[in-house]
C-alpha cells in the first residue's frame, strides 16, 4: 500500500478542525447529560453515582459492539469517505436528544442519545487516527500527534466548560440545540479532509464484535511492546471514566459548587492533558517519545492522592487536577504513536479497532466499578480519588516490571542525541 503524498496545511487543517467540531460536541453534549442527571434528576449520592454508572455504560457499550465493523470498513473504504459519513450521522443522535428535553422525564430519552452518539464516534474514530500515518510524513507522526491530541483536549476544555455554563444559564434544551446545529456545521466541514491511501475492497466486513477481536489480539503478540501498549492504553481509559464519572460528584459534594463550576473542574484535567500532549509531541521519534511513560504515570498517580487528600477548595483543587492531566498528557500520546507506528500500515484501521474495543471494554468495567465504589462500598469522591491513585501506582509498578526498558527512558530520552 502506498500512501498518498502528505496533506497540504490547509486540507490538514480541515481535518483537525473536523475532529475538533466532533470531540467538543460530543463533550457538550454528553457533560451536559451527566450534570444534568447529578444536579437535577438525582437526590442522593447513591443515586447521582447510579446514573454517572449508567450514562457510562451507554458511553462505551457501542464501542465493544461496532468496533470490529467499524475498523474494516476503515480499511476496506478510503478513511477520508468513513469519516464524511460518520459525522454527518452525528446529527441523528443529537436530534434524539434534543426531542427528549421536551419529554416529562427525559432521562432515559437522553441516555438513548448518548448511546447513539456514541455508535457514530465509534465508525468516526478508527479512521480518524488511521489515516493520520498516511497524511503526514513519518518524522512527524509524534508532533501531528501531539497537535491533535492537543487540539482535541482543547475541545474537550471548551465543550466541558461550556457545557456547564449552558446548562446553569439557558437549561437543558438550549444546549442541546446548540448540540445539534454544531453536528451540522462541523459535517459541512468534513467535506475537505485530506485523502488516504486507498481502501482494501477484498477485506470482509466483521459482524461479530468478539471473534475477530480475538485472532487480531493473538496477532499482536508477534510484537510485545504493541500488545502491552494496547493493554496500558485501555487502563489509562479505564481510570480516565472514572475520574469523568468523580468529578461531577466531587464538585457537588466535595466543593459544593453548582453545575457551571463542576463542569470547569473537569476542564481543569483537560487543560493539562493538551498541555502534557503539546510536551510530549517536541520528541520527534516514537520510540525514544516513550520514555516520559513511567513519569507520566507516577504523577497521575500522586495528583490523584493529593486531590483526595488536600481537594477542600476550588482552584486549589483545580490546579492539581490541571497537573493531573499534564501527566495524563505525557502518558497518552507517547502510547498512542508507537501503537500507530507499529501497526501493520494495511490492517492499521483493523488494529486501532481492536485499540478502541479494548479501551471501551475496559470503560465499560470502569461504570462497574464505580457503581461498586459508590453504591457497595460508599466511598465519597475524595475517597474515589485516593484509591484510583493506588492503583496507578500499582499499574505504573507492572508496566515498569512489563517493559524494563522504560527504566531508563527518561533519561535516554533528554540527554542522548544521534550522532551525525
Amino acid at each position: 500500500m502506498h500512501a498518498p503524498a502528505p496533506a497540504s496545511p490547509a486540507r490538514f487543517g480541515a481535518y483537525l478542525y473536523t475532529q475538533f467540531c466532533s470531540a467538543f460536541n460530543d463533550n457538550v453534549h454528553f457533560f451536559a447529560i451527566a450534570l444534568y442527571l447529578t444536579y437535577t434528576v438525582s437526590a442522593t449520592k447513591e443515586e447521582a453515582g447510579r446514573w454517572q454508572a449508567i450514562a457510562g455504560g451507554a458511553f462505551v457499550l457501542p464501542f465493544i459492539l461496532f468496533s470490529p465493523l467499524a475498523g474494516t470498513l476503515a480499511d476496506r473504504h478510503d478513511k477520508r469517505k468513513v469519516l464524511i459519513w460518520a459525522k454527518w450521522m452525528e446529527v441523528i443522535p443529537m436530534a434524539v436528544s434534543f426531542v427528549s428535553t421536551f419529554l416529562p422525564k427525559p432521562a432515559f430519552g437522553l441516555i438513548l442519545g448518548i448511546f447513539l452518539m456514541e455508535t457514530r464516534s465509534a465508525f468516526f474514530s478508527p479512521p480518524k487516527y488511521g489515516i493520520l500515518p498516511e497524511i503526514v510524513a513519518p518524522d512527524r507522526l509524534v508532533r501531528a500527534n501531539g497537535i491533535l491530541q492537543m487540539l482535541t483536549m482543547v475541545a474537550i476544555v471548551s465543550g466541558e466548560a461550556i457545557a456547564g455554563t449552558l446548562l446553569h444559564r439557558q437549561g437543558m434544551q438550549v444546549t442541546i440545540g446548540v448540540c445539534l446545529s454544531l453536528a451540522v456545521v462541523g459535517s459541512l466541514l468534513s467535506a475537505w479532509i485530506p485523502a488516504g491511501s486507498p481502501g482494501d475492497a477484498t477485506r470482509k466486513l466483521q459482524l461479530n464484535p468478539v471473534a475477530k477481536i480475538w485472532g487480531t489480539i493473538g496477532q499482536m503478540k508477534a510484537d510485545r511492546t504493541l500488545l502491552i501498549t494496547a493493554l496500558t492504553l485501555s487502563c489509562f481509559w479505564l481510570v480516565s471514566a472514572i475520574f469523568r464519572s468523580n468529578v461531577p460528584l466531587f464538585g457537588k459534594l466535595g466543593l459544593k459548587v453548582n453545575e457551571e463550576h463542576a463542569s470547569r473542574l473537569m476542564a481543569f484535567v483537560s487543560v493539562g492533558i493538551g498541555i502534557g500532549a503539546a510536551l510530549a509531541s517536541v520528541i520527534k521519534q516514537a520510540e525514544k517519545s516513550m520514555g516520559i511513560v513511567l513519569p507520566g504515570v507516577a504523577g497521575l498517580s500522586l495528583m490523584s492522592i493529593a486531590v483526595g487528600l488536600f481537594g477542600h477548595e476550588y482552584w486549589p483543587s483545580g490546579i492539581m487536577l490541571a497537573a493531573l492531566g499534564l501527566f495524563g498528557g505525557l502518558y497518552l500520546v507517547p502510547q498512542t504513536t508507537i501503537f500507530q507506528a507499529r501497526s501493520p500500515a494495511n490492517r492499521r484501521g483493523e488494529y486501532l479497532a481492536v485499540q478502541n474495543f479494548l479501551n471501551y471494554t475496559f470503560m465499560l468495567f470502569s461504570a462497574l466499578i464505580f457503581d461498586l465504589l459508590t453504591n457497595q462500598l460508599h466511598l465519597s469522591p475524595k475517597e474515589i480519588f485516593i484509591a484510583v491513585g493506588g492503583g496507578l501506582a500499582l499499574l505504573g509498578v507492572a508496566q515498569g516490571l512489563a517493559q524494563r526498558e522504560l527504566l531508563l527512558g527518561p533519561i535516554r530520552s533528554l540527554f542522548v542525541r544521534e550522532a551525525a
